[in-house]
């Protein structure tokens, strides 16, 4: 069971060395999952523990909100993404002015002051860190030098010719190109979000829905799509709707209405998480709903083809 703490304070009570991934982390995609097995590797060889350190919110919806990208992953989706790696906790410090106004070296201070037992910092070759991102891994290794602990940078994972980058991936996802975010995210594209009460209007044309209301801001093109959905460990193949004009009476504008195949549960209220597979067609107007239920028959169909072959 990871263990999450919202101050660095908290992880002076661990009697073994501490090792830190250190990073934003938006996505989890293969250059993070890099600086956690280096992180979880190197907290082995010195019998002790691998834990991220990360913040809430991302910086940049602090400091310039208007420009902030669309998150990959909400935090509660990063958090249970972060206890699939390995790591053995989480420090998720709460970003305001306050810390964004903190110097590099007092912000590396501060850790080594609050984790007496601080072995090494493991973060990308890029990461920044301490006011206007002023700091960086060269001056990491000075202060790691300085405050007695050592400094690990990863090289950045390439993909397709270029790094891997939070960036690529929602570019990825927002043109449809599922395999190319699969491929750099190291699973299937998925949303995070909470099962609502909608209109139930796929119930009355016999498919049921579980109206998703997404953590994340990134979202593939409107459409239907074979899907798998997990809830509680236990994975269900599926089909996904997304709407480009959403109808307001369903609920919330990004809603995504997911159909589990041959299988009905009472989701109401609980967290899913629904990977996109593929894309079996674009958003169509229907004359008549006699021609929509033949045609929701055959997305099932042609969803059960694709995610069983």
């Amino acid at each position: 069971m990871i263990r999450v703490v919202s101050s660095i304070r908290d992880t002076g009570t661990v009697d073994r060395p501490v090792v830190f991934a250190a990073g934003a982390f938006d996505g989890v995609h293969r250059g993070h999952q890099a600086v956690f097995r280096a992180a979880i590797d190197l907290a082995a060889s010195c019998h002790g523990e691998a834990w991220a350190l990360s913040f809430d919110p991302h910086p940049l919806k602090v400091l310039r909100p208007e420009s902030a990208p669309p998150l990959i992953t909400s935090t509660p989706h990063r958090l249970r993404l972060l206890a699939e790696t390995g790591i053995r906790g989480v420090v998720l410090i709460p970003f305001n002015e306050a810390m964004a106004s903190l110097e590099p070296e007092s912000f590396i201070f501060a850790v080594r002051e609050q984790t007496p037992r601080l072995h090494a910092f493991v973060v990308g070759e890029n990461w920044t860190f301490g006011r206007r991102a002023s700091g960086d891994v060269a001056l990491l290794r000075k202060l790691g030098a300085r405050f007695g602990f050592d400094v690990v940078a990863v090289p950045r994972v390439q993909w397709n010719g270029a790094p891997i980058s939070s960036t690529r991936i929602r570019q990825a996802v927002r043109e449809g190109d599922l395999a190319a975010a699969e491929a750099m995210l190291g699973r299937p594209f998925s949303m995070f979000g909470t099962v609502i009460h909608g209109a139930k209007i796929g119930r009355q044309l016999g498919y049921p829905t579980a109206n998703v209301d997404p953590h994340n801001e990134v979202r593939p093109p409107p459409g239907v799509y074979a899907c798998r959905t997990r809830v509680d460990g236990r994975v269900y193949p599926s089909a996904a709707f997304l709407a480009a004009r959403p109808d307001p009476r369903k609920g919330p504008p990004d809603l995504v209405e997911v159909h589990l195949l041959d299988v009905s549960l009472d989701l109401y209220g609980r967290d899913i998480d629904v990977e996109f597979v593929k894309k079996l067609r674009d958003e169509w107007q229907f004359e008549s709903v006699d021609v929509l239920k033949t045609q929701i028959a055959r997305d099932c169909e042609e969803a059960r083809a694709v995610l069983s072959a």
